[in-house]
């Protein structure tokens, strides 16, 4: 003998709106949890930038102190060409940094994105087999009143 149709179409219905449930929090747990990557990707490198800024600084100081105590003058090609090329290396190194956050938070971004897309056709998968089960179980109603 089987269910009868009405009470299989609510609990199919009850159990497709709970799975609807879960998923629109699992969905929000994930947006905040990407959120929360790309401030930590951006705020690495924020402390890999204000690193390389003092490596710098301290780069530059101790070629003046070195060039002071040689006693060449502090316009000495030599010596402008060499600031010239430790400038040059850490403006490469910002613009690195820069470039690998912007594609470290681009990728969790498209992550995200798919996540979220994903997570819609759970919900909208969930809306249709109610729908469907409704039909079907109205159909079996049918058959069995006629």
């Amino acid at each position: 003998m089987s269910a009868d149709p009405v009470t299989m179409f609510v609990v199919t219905a009850a159990k497709a709106v709970y799975d609807i449930k879960e998923s629109k929090k699992q969905a929000k747990i994930e947006q905040q949890r990407y959120e929360e990557q790309k401030k930590v990707a951006k705020r690495q490198a924020d402390e890999d930038a204000a690193n390389r800024r003092e490596q710098y600084a301290a780069t530059i100081a101790a070629n003046k102190a070195s060039q002071a105590g040689s006693g060449f003058s502090m316009d000495s090609r030599s010596f402008l060409n060499i600031q010239d090329d430790v400038t040059k290396t850490f403006e490469k190194d910002l613009a690195t940094i820069r470039l690998n956050v912007g594609t470290q938070v681009g990728d969790i971004g498209y992550a995200q994105d798919l996540a979220s897309s994903q997570r819609r056709k759970e919900q909208f998968g969930g809306w249709t087999s109610i729908a469907s089960a409704g039909y079907e179980y109205k159909a079996k109603k049918d058959l069995y009143e006629s």
